[in-house]
């Protein structure tokens, strides 16, 4: 009996190992090798996703020339003139209003370093005292004349004020035959005093006359 349980227990063992055998076969040869298929998502570096930034195109703006508007000057204002040039202007008046009587003339010399103007008028008659007294105010009126034209806001002379205006006017009056009758001189004060009516016409004419002086060739007649 025992030798027949060992070996049916041989037997049981043999078919144990068997059918394990089968099953293993059966289940298709082995454990199968659990895959799981992944999606293998790509990696994102920061080299690939990393947008490029724009780099700032430097657009170099070249400067526009714009023309400035042109100022208007007038050509008083161009360039300040000097004291002899204005003076001459001056002179060009002083003949002018010479030429306006025939019948009179005056040689004119500016010097502009010392502010002042020269008039050597030749008398028309120094034994005819109305052409005497004439001939001796003519020089103070034209005088005056110009310094009230150039004082005045009027279109006149706009351009010009009382610098183109010398101080002092030297007068020599002379005879028919040339030699010094008298000489007097004017002061650009006193006709500007006579122009804003500071002084009367009878103190800007005794101011004048308190200035003559005889000369060489000076005489009663017509005095």
């Amino acid at each position: 009996m025992s030798k027949t349980k060992t070996v049916i227990r041989s037997v049981a063992i043999a078919l144990l190992i068997i059918s394990a055998g089968c099953s293993a076969f059966v289940g298709g040869g082995g454990p199968t090798e659990e895959t799981a298929t992944l999606s293998k998502t790509p990696e994102t570096t920061s080299e690939d996703t990393e947008t490029p930034t724009p780099v700032p195109t430097e657009i170099k703006s070249e400067p526009v020339a714009t023309e400035e508007p042109e100022t208007e000057t007038e050509s008083n204002n161009q360039e300040e003139l000097s004291k002899a040039e204005k003076f001459e202007r001056f002179d060009e008046n002083m003949q002018r209003l010479y030429r306006a009587d025939p019948n009179r003339s005056a040689e004119t010399e500016v010097f502009p370093e010392n502010d002042s103007y020269h008039m050597k008028i030749q008398m028309q008659d120094t034994t005819n005292r109305t052409k005497t007294v004439d001939d001796r105010l003519d020089p103070l009126w034209n005088y005056y004349v110009i310094v009230e034209d150039y004082n005045d806001n009027d279109d006149s002379y706009s351009e010009r004020d009382h610098t183109y205006i010398p101080d002092t006017v030297n007068v020599t009056f002379t005879t028919e035959e040339g030699g010094v009758f008298e000489t007097t001189h004017i002061k650009y004060i006193w006709a500007y005093k006579y122009y804003t009516d500071e002084w009367s016409l009878r103190i800007f004419m005794a101011k004048y006359g308190s200035t003559t002086e005889e000369g060489p060739a000076y005489h009663e007649n017509g005095r």
